[in-house]
């Protein structure tokens, strides 16, 4: 009987310090594996403190950062791929101002705005100068001044998700897109025989891709095409006025074209400012 007493006190105390140094462990994507104790998992972190702590200092680990947690009971837990939502892009900036760089060879200054609507879409107003470019424009013999307005639509088709080894997805703004947009030009060229006046709508689709670099400068190329028509007047210097002439092209900086179609193309380069995260409050505080 002793015995038997004596076998199940040891058995108790076996259980007992298995217990004491039970730990689970974690294994984050970078190989590394942790010897911890789980006290809690949320919707976006775990909580735990090392095992051999006697103080039992919290810490919390993001679960994007981990792959499976395995318990000491045995039980094992394997995190799936997350859903993607806004929480990720919280501290990227939402806004980006730029200027292109290209359009300067066709006589003319860009001017851009953006602004991220959520991470899926946005949209872009530009303004354009035209007859004030830097580089050597291939009209240059004659003189032109006037502006464009364009309005823009982003909608993006890349970067919207978080890829399996990556601690988050790309930058709120970065990614490849494409923009339906509607704008407006008017401009006069004064040529060495007459004088000729133009106001047109266009309406266009570009494809762009745009890179964020260290969470400041951004890179945006784009090409695409667009349709445009509107009123055009010539004044001859001898001969009067002539508003059906043969000459229907349009040359907006980006834009150039003849016959109702034209291409549009450019190099942007930018500045990223604000904050998403800002962006989302005040819509919160608005409803």
């Amino acid at each position: 009987m002793k015995t038997l007493i004596n076998i199940t006190l040891l058995s108790f105390a076996m259980l007992f310090m298995s217990m004491l140094n039970a730990q689970d462990t974690v294994k984050k994507k970078n190989g590394e594996v942790l010897k911890v104790v789980v006290k809690e998992i949320n919707d976006s972190q775990i909580k735990y403190y090392h095992f051999d702590d006697p103080n039992q200092v919290l810490f919390t680990l993001d679960r994007m950062t981990i792959t499976e947690i395995k318990f000491a009971y045995g039980k094992e837990y394997k995190e799936e791929e997350s859903i993607m939502t806004d929480d990720y892009f919280t501290e990227d900036q939402n806004m980006v101002l730029s200027l292109s760089m290209s359009s300067m060879l066709f006589d003319a200054i860009i001017i851009s705005f953006d602004k991220a609507i959520d991470p899926k879409s946005g949209f872009q107003i530009t303004g354009k100068l035209l007859g004030i470019g830097f580089g050597p424009s291939f009209e240059n013999w004659y003189n032109r001044s006037g502006f464009d307005l364009e309005v823009g639509y982003k909608l993006k088709f890349s970067g919207l998700k978080k890829k399996k080894w990556e601690y988050r997805p790309n930058h709120l703004l970065s990614g490849r897109y494409i923009m339906p947009s509607v704008g407006f030009t008017t401009y006069s060229e004064d040529r060495s025989s007459s004088q000729i006046k133009k106001n047109l709508i266009h309406l266009g689709l570009k494809f762009g891709n745009l890179k964020i670099i260290q969470k400041l400068i951004i890179v945006d190329y784009y090409t695409g095409f667009a349709y445009f028509g509107g009123s055009k007047k010539r004044t001859l210097n001898s001969y009067g006025s002539d508003v059906d002439f043969e000459y229907n092209d349009i040359n907006a900086g980006d834009l150039l074209g003849s016959g109702n179609f034209a291409v549009t193309f450019g190099f942007k380069v930018g500045l990223a400012f604000g904050q998403y995260g800002e962006q989302k409050e005040k819509l919160k505080r608005r409803k």
